[in-house]
Order: C-alpha cells, then sequence, then structure tokens
C-alpha cells in the first residue's frame, strides 16, 4: 500500500521569475501618482517588509530586560549602537536584527543564516500589548483530533527564503541551488509594490512619458495597460489581493495581475485541520477560502475593494454598516430591528455578527465567510460563534435558543448537514455514501464539495459515479481539480475517458491534477486522440513540481509520479531529496521504504519505516506499512503493536484486517472481534467477508457465518474462499 499525501501543507511560495526587466518600482509612480503613493508608502503592504534601524526601534519596541523561554533556551532583545540583536543567554550568541516583517498586529525579525537564508528569529513583537513573545508557542494549532508540537526556531518553515517571501517583498528572484542548499535571493523592493498588484509598469511609464513630451492624451487602450481596478472582473480583481491571502500551494514560479487564479495555484479548503469542520477559521488561513464562501461574493460582482483600499486600509472604518451597502439597504437603514441590540452596541454592527473576529499567533482575522452567527455548531463542531464571543457568560444553548426564536435557523440545520459530514471524512468514521452524495448533489458551494471530495476514503463506491460525471464539467476548476485527486489509483474505470479528457482543461490546475492521476499509466497504453494533451499536461505537472527546489513536498510528489510511472530509481532520489530537506519528512521515509522493500532490500525498507514510525508516531500510513513489514518478516508481536496503534489513530479497516490475521493462531476471541471490525467497515470486500465468516465458523458459529457467506454472494461479492466454506457450511448444515 502506498501512501498519498492528503493533507498539504502551508505553502506561499510564490516568487516570481528572474526577468523583471518590465518592472520599475514604486518611485517610478510618485510623480504622476503622488495621492496614491502617500497612502501606500505607510501603509501595511508598504511596510510589509522594512529595514531595523535604531529609529524604529525607538519609535515601535519597548526593552525585553528579562528575556523569553523559548524551548530550552532563553532569548532577549537588545540595542548595540544602531543595531538590534536577539541573544540566546546560555551561549551569549548575538543574532542580528536585519529585517522587520508584519506590523499590523505583531513584528517579525529576519536574521541572515549561513547559505543565504534569512531565518525569522525566535521572538516576536506583539504591537498591542507591546510585549515580546515565543513565535514558535504562538503559532501552535490547537486542533481538537490532530496533535500539534511548536517547531524550533531554526527550522526550514521559519526561513523567509522558503516560507513567506512572496508576500513581504516584491519581485523576487529565489535563486535556490540545491545541490549546494544556497540561496541568492533577491528582490526589487522591500513590501508590496505598486506593481505586484497592478502589473509591470515599463509600458504605462512609457506611454504617460511619451504623451507628456508630445503633449497628447492616450486612448483608453494604453490607458488600461496597468489599472487593476479598470476592465478587471471581480474574480481577476480578488486574485491579485490572494495569491497573498489565501492559503494555497503554488503551481507556477510567477503570477501576474489579470491572470486566472486556479492557472498559478490550488486553494486549500476544509479537509485541512486548519479549520473547523464547520469551515470556522482555527489556524492561519488567509481569508480566500472563506470568502469564496460568501454569499455576498457568489451572488454579486462583489470584490475585495468594496470595502479595502489597494493599500489595505478599511474604507468604510468610521461607518462599517455601510459595507453592506447598497445591497442591504433596509437592513442597514434600521439595524436593530434585525439585530435586535440597541443601535450604539457592538451587537448593532453589522460585521460583528457576519464576520467575527478571532485570534491565531497574537493575530486577529476577520470570518470573510460572512456568514451568520451559528451557535448550533459551536457545539456539534467546535468552533466559535458571534453571540458567545461577546456574551462570553452565556452558553451556547442560550444563543442557539434565541437564534432559533429571533431567526429561522434553517442557515444552522443546512451548514450541520454538510459539516456533520465532512467532520466524519476527517475522523475516518463511516458514513453511508448515499449521505455523502447528497450533499455533495445539493450544496451548491465549490469550497465545500472540494472539501468533501477531497476527504473521501479511498475504498470504491461504484454509486459515486453518476454524480462523478456531473461535477466533472462542474464550472468550478476547483471541484473539477478535487474530484481528478480521488480519481487516481484507477478507482473508477468508468471515469477513465473523463480523466484523459481533463489533461486538456481551459485550467492549468485541473490538468496537472490529471496528469497526476493518470501518471500510472504508460504512455503507449493513451489513446492516441488523447496522447498529446496527455504528454503536455504531464509535462506542465513536472515543471510545477520542478519550479520549487527548496519545497520537499515538491520533491516527494516527484517521488509520487515517478514511482507509479514504474522508475523506481528516480521515485527514490526525490524522496531522498524530500527528507534532505526535512529530515523529519514522515511521508517521504514511508513512501521510500516501501520502494525498498519492493526492490528487495528489507533492511533498507525498515530503517526509514522505523524512522516515520518513530519520529511520527501519529501518523496511521508509518504504523500500518511497518506492521505490514513485520508481518512479513515474522515478527508478528511487533506486527500487532504497529497495527494497533494505527487503528488507534485512525479506525482504518486494513488494520483490523491485519489484526484478525495475526492473532488467528493466537487468540480466537480477538481475531473474531478485528475480523468483525473490519467487516463492519467495509462489508464489500470479499476478503473481510471471508476473514470474518472464517472466524465466526471456527469458533462454533456456523449459522452466522452462513448467513454472512449467503448474503455477500446474493449482493455479487465473491470469491473463491467464499464460494467454498458456504459449500462447506451448506454441507455440514
Amino acid at each position: 500500500m502506498r501512501y498519498y499525501l492528503i493533507i498539504a501543507l502551508i505553502l506561499l511560495l510564490t516568487a516570481c521569475g528572474d526577468n523583471h526587466s518590465a518592472y520599475r518600482g514604486s518611485r517610478s509612480c510618485r510623480k504622476c501618482h503622488e495621492n496614491f503613493y502617500a497612502l501606500w508608502e505607510d501603509s501595511h503592504h508598504g511596510l510589509a517588509m522594512q529595514d531595523f534601524n535604531a529609529a524604529f526601534a525607538r519609535s515601535s519596541l519597548s526593552p525585553c530586560d528579562s528575556g523569553i523561554r523559548v524551548a530550552d533556551a532563553n532569548y532577549r532583545f537588545i540595542m548595540r549602537g544602531k543595531r538590534g540583536y536577539i541573544v540566546r543567554r546560555e551561549d551569549k550568541r548575538r543574532f542580528r536584527i536585519r529585517y522587520v516583517l508584519g506590523g499590523k498586529y505583531v513584528y517579525y525579525f529576519l536574521t541572515p543564516f549561513e547559505k543565504g537564508k534569512l531565518q525569522t528569529l525566535p521572538l516576536g513583537y506583539d504591537v498591542r500589548s507591546k510585549t515580546w513573545f515565543d513565535i514558535t508557542a504562538s503559532a501552535i494549532r490547537m486542533h481538537p483530533d490532530v496533535p500539534d508540537r511548536a517547531l524550533p526556531w531554526t527550522d526550514r518553515r521559519y526561513t523567509f527564503n522558503t516560507a513567506c517571501f512572496s508576500c513581504h517583498v516584491s519581485q523576487l528572484s529565489t535563486e535556490y541551488d540545491f545541490a549546494r542548499d544556497r540561496y541568492r535571493t533577491r528582490w526589487l523592493e522591500a513590501g508590496i509594490n505598486c506593481e505586484t498588484c497592478h502589473g509591470p509598469a515599463e509600458l504605462h511609464n512609457t506611454v504617460f512619458k511619451d504623451a507628456e513630451r508630445r503633449g497628447y492624451v492616450p486612448d483608453s487602450t494604453y490607458i488600461r495597460t496597468i489599472t487593476q481596478d479598470r476592465g478587471y472582473s471581480a474574480a481577476q480583481v480578488n486574485a491579485v489581493c490572494s495569491y497573498c491571502h489565501a492559503k494555497i500551494i503554488s503551481l507556477t514560479p510567477e503570477y501576474v495581475p489579470g491572470d486566472e487564479f486556479f492557472d498559478h495555484y490550488d486553494l486549500i479548503t476544509y479537509e485541512n485541520p486548519d479549520y473547523y469542520p464547520d469551515g470556522r477559521d482555527l489556524g492561519e488561513n488567509y481569508t480566500y477560502t472563506s470568502w469564496l464562501m460568501s454569499n455576498c461574493v457568489k451572488n454579486s460582482n462583489m470584490d475585495c475593494l468594496h470595502c479595502h483600499s489597494s493599500s489595505g486600509r478599511y474604507i468604510q472604518k468610521d461607518d462599517p454598516n455601510t459595507s453592506c451597502l447598497p445591497c442591504h439597504e433596509q437592513r442597514v437603514s434600521n439595524a436593530s430591528a434585525h439585530t435586535f441590540h440597541r443601535a450604539i452596541s457592538p451587537g448593532n454592527i453589522c460585521i460583528n455578527c457576519h464576520m467575527p473576529k478571532t485570534d491565531f499567533a497574537r493575530m486577529t482575522r476577520s470570518d470573510h465567510s460572512m456568514r451568520p452567527p451559528m451557535p448550533a455548531l459551536s457545539d456539534a463542531c467546535g468552533s466559535p460563534n458571534a453571540c458567545n464571543l461577546c456574551h462570553r457568560s452565556k452558553s451556547t444553548a442560550w444563543a442557539d435558543s434565541l437564534i432559533r426564536k429571533r431567526y429561522s435557523g434553517r442557515f444552522q440545520s443546512n451548514t450541520r448537514r454538510w459539516a456533520d459530514v465532512l467532520q466524519a471524512l476527517r475522523r475516518s468514521e463511516q458514513i453511508p455514501a448515499g449521505e455523502i452524495i447528497a450533499v455533495l448533489r445539493e450544496e451548491d458551494s465549490e469550497i465545500v464539495r472540494s472539501s468533501i471530495l477531497r476527504s473521501l476514503p479511498p475504498e470504491r463506491e461504484t454509486s459515486f459515479i453518476p454524480l462523478f460525471s456531473e461535477l466533472l464539467r462542474n464550472p468550478s476548476p476547483l471541484v473539477r481539480a478535487a474530484l481528478i485527486m480521488n480519481l487516481s489509483d484507477a478507482r473508477y474505470p468508468e471515469l477513465h475517458e473523463s480523466l484523459l479528457a481533463a489533461c486538456s482543461d481551459s485550467i492549468l490546475l485541473v490538468r496537472i491534477r490529471a496528469a497526476e492521476a493518470l501518471s500510472g499509466i504508460p504512455d503507449t497504453e493513451i489513446p492516441q486522440r488523447y496522447r498529446s494533451a496527455f504528454l503536455r499536461a504531464k509535462q506542465e505537472y513536472r515543471k510545477s513540481l520542478e519550479s520549487f527546489p527548496d519545497n520537499e513536498m515538491s520533491h516527494y510528489n516527484l517521488g509520487n509520479y515517478y514511482s507509479a510511472a514504474a522508475n523506481p530509481p528516480a521515485a527514490a532520489a526525490s524522496y531522498r531529496r524530500a527528507l534532505r530537506l526535512r529530515p523529519d519528512y514522515a511521508e517521504a521515509a514511508v513512501n521510500l521504504g516501501l520502494l525498498y522493500y519492493e526492490s528487495g532490500r528489507t533492511d533498507s525498507a525498515m530503517f526509514f519505516l522505523q524512522k516515520a514510525a518513530r519520529e511520527h508516531p501519529e501518523l496511521p500510513a508509518a504504523q500500518i506499512n511497518l506492521g505490514l513489514l513485520y508481518s512479513e518478516s515474522g515478527k508478528h508481536r511487533e506486527a500487532i503493536q504497529s497495527f494497533e496503534s494505527a487503528y488507534a489513530l485512525d479506525g482504518n479497516s486494513l488494520s483490523a484486517y491485519n489484526l484478525a490475521i495475526l492473532y488467528g493462531d493466537r487468540d480466537l476471541g480477538k481475531a473474531l472481534e478485528w475480523a468483525g471490525i473490519a467487516y463492519e467497515a467495509v462489508q464489500s470486500d470479499p476478503r473481510y467477508v471471508y476473514l470474518y465468516a472464517y472466524f465466526l465458523y471456527r469458533s462454533g458459529q456456523r449459522q452466522e457465518a452462513l448467513r454472512i457467506t449467503r448474503q455477500a454472494l446474493g449482493q455479487g461479492i465473491s470469491s473463491r474462499d467464499i464460494r467454498e466454506l458456504r459449500q462447506k457450511l451448506e454441507s455440514s448444515h
């Protein structure tokens, strides 16, 4: 069994390419756009990254005399002349502060590291409380079902070049050398400059300078050469903002304003544990996913610039309810009648109920789904709701009763339906296929559909095929791509031709997901009419992964690609590259171990599988595969421990099935118990049917064993073992 990473990690890898000759920097805009330049210069966009200096320290920071404990060391901030340092008390090592990131809620600090890296220092500064804090502890996600732990501050995920550069500097080239693990990172301008949102300025500047010199007014075609908010659709405007304000996986190294979002990025949705199952924020999610859940967005041409200036300021700050105009004029004009709160109270402000604020990592974010308060979901999913964020002394039952009394409550029940399905899938709980199909068919949100499709278990259910055929033609590229990810491994041969056709999709995300799903099929087996599109899509997929050589997940996915394409040497090399970048990358270790096992290198296989299970005991795939290897090596006691650990983590039927086999000659009672668990989980698998019936037979429950075999054969679930066991039972009955 090969383990494929389903939950993607957050990867904001959106560096621009090497050719920036058409970019001129924000100063080139200043002469003609002085007012806009002034608004931008001191905005959070303009100051997304800035040099650290003594003036900044005096105006923005407070002392840190006592120091802060981070893991096993104590750190504090000091100034020495014009320079600032974070000092580690234990060895007196000083880390110079070179750059400052952020500033709305938190300042992060960068220090030069070896091999051209800029590392985020372990201490951050809380702007509101004017206190220093441990950045690694603040970033722990409080997942209800998934363990989390603080990363060392020296981890690559805190390396500026690798993780956070794209939203803090403009027109950047990483220039990463994998062989030497070295960066030569360059950028045109610190902060998010004008051209990040408006596109390259060279043509625009040239046209208007020429017009000024010659004394004419350029026509509208030229005027639109570099204006983000004129001539663009709402989706294009939103995409400009979203490549920073989205939880994404990058597909290409450069996005240019006006481009289709899904030609450059995949979007993380509610399958990710940084969301509660009802879609409320748990970890940091950067807005865009919840924004696409908003009915205001789905049912209008509303874009980000309705509420925010291009420099990021909230336009309606002095009168927030005007944000909801003109669509909700009646409610805004008499808000108290709708909110049941006094006019001067916080509860009478639309965004306090529809965009409640929550905190993570010392930062405050607003829920951009703009959905109403749903206290009933707080009990079901553990998520926050606007009512109890204000009325903290009251119970969710109190809030729920008011919501149901004053409003229909229908929105709660509708959300509860799909959230229950998604929560069950995320927990690997059994849920009837019909229930999943009903939600996928009735729910029109591309975010909800994509989340459920990505969370579906690998077991093949033919009842999904008619719906999947429809969704492959869904207008949302996010839905099409999410579905295609579930069609890999030839789970649905009936949809094979549709999958081939997806290689010609108009959107890059869909094409490369199709190429990924089809990577195990030799080129020569692709029908001629699809072959050129298939080969093109494969090339696009490889290029996408190869564009980010400092990203371990790219190497891991390349390993999966080459493994599916029956190229073990290339697959192993890719997995090793992933492990070089992240030695504790358990998924890469698991798959490398499996490759070594398949090539007969059992000792190497055991080494990598044990490494994965030891370093990530919470990962079911590591435990399952290690259990299989122990079992085949005759180490049955160790195999039982691994399978029991795996089952405790995710309740996987494969673990139960193998435990039944392992206990078969040791403890018939436990063997029957585990076989029953596997059978109840997947009654359509002939192996599970036979094993359960066999242990029923051995334990003397022959009538029940006969019933199970007859039922399976009557449903078309057949195997030689089942038929022979039924015949034996009937002859002895």
